[in-house]
């Protein structure tokens, strides 16, 4: 297969298994707690990370990593994945998962925002029209279901959207990186580790029950969420000629996951949810025209 069309398969790859993972979200914390999910996904995410690193043989490059490069990834670690999945679980926990996935997809715009002050980079007037769009798109989602007016946890949709915008953080500050995404990533999960041990031995929550689907579980979301399809999503964008068409292709992803969370979580799609992704993917497509004019 030529570079394009592995660019494609990888893309399409990493698209779908994106897509599963608000509802192996759900289905994980049936088992237990946002604390847990994250600690023991960490730790398979870690895992495969590594292999990925053995097989593309950059084990040189991973031990040639001097102690500023480890106490960045220390810092980012403490974003992503420690802060950042923390929040985003537990507004899982607390909403259904047609309106934890979506409400958590206003990253990129919140990326322009953040971009003024952080980057430097002027807000024009598009961006406000996206803004506009995005936060339609959050209102319609927040009141699906229930006739206009929100019926859903408030601290849940504050932390969807919070995580938003730690996830847009982390965004911004990894850019500044330098170095292998593949082992910078490993590195920040490797750090988070030890955190995350550290705020069990503090907080003492009591252990998961365990049984084979809860392993099942951690091990899907490490691999399929935090590691694997990174990777997918990596080598898609280096093997593609255009990197805006593969690029372009993640937003088939929150309409796939809609589909997953209907099929095997049984709830109702609300015609609200499925027009509120429409208005905030509208209002992400039409900020990036201007990056495309620029």
């Amino acid at each position: 297969m030529k570079a394009p069309g592995r660019a494609l398969f990888f893309a399409l790859s990493a698209v779908l298994l994106w897509s599963t993972v608000a509802t192996a979200f759900k289905i994980a914390l049936t088992y237990m707690n946002a604390f847990y999910l994250l600690a023991f996904s960490t730790l398979w995410s870690v895992l495969a990370l590594f292999l990925i690193i053995l097989l593309r043989k950059r084990t040189g490059e991973l031990l040639k990593s001097g102690r500023n490069q480890w106490l960045q990834s220390f810092a980012l670690g403490l974003l992503n994945p420690v802060f950042y999945y923390l929040v985003l679980f537990r507004s899982y926990e607390l909403l259904p998962a047609q309106i934890a996935q979506p409400l958590n997809y206003t990253w990129p715009i919140v990326l322009i925002l953040l971009s003024a002050p952080l980057l430097g980079q002027k807000i024009q007037l598009l961006d406000f029209v996206s803004l506009g769009l995005c936060f339609a798109g959050v209102l319609l989602i927040s009141s699906s279901g229930s006739g206009g007016e929100s019926s859903y946890s408030l601290a849940g949709i504050s932390l969807a959207l919070f995580s938003s915008l730690i996830w847009a953080s982390y965004w911004i500050f990894n850019r500044k990186t330098e170095g292998d995404r593949i082992i910078r990533l490993f590195q920040t999960f490797l750090c988070a580790l030890p955190v995350l041990l550290l705020i069990g031995l503090l907080t003492s929550p009591a252990p998961p029950v365990w049984s084979a689907k809860a392993l099942t579980a951690t091990i899907y979301v490490g691999f399929f969420e935090m590691g694997i399809t990174f990777a997918l999503w990596s080598a898609a964008m280096h093997l593609s000629v255009r990197s805006a068409d593969i690029g372009n292709l993640v937003y088939l992803s929150p309409f796939l996951s809609l589909f997953w969370i209907s099929l095997i979580l049984k709830e109702k799609i609300f015609l609200t949810t499925l027009l509120g992704l429409i208005t905030i993917v509208g209002g992400i497509l039409l900020g990036n025209l201007k990056k495309k004019a620029v």
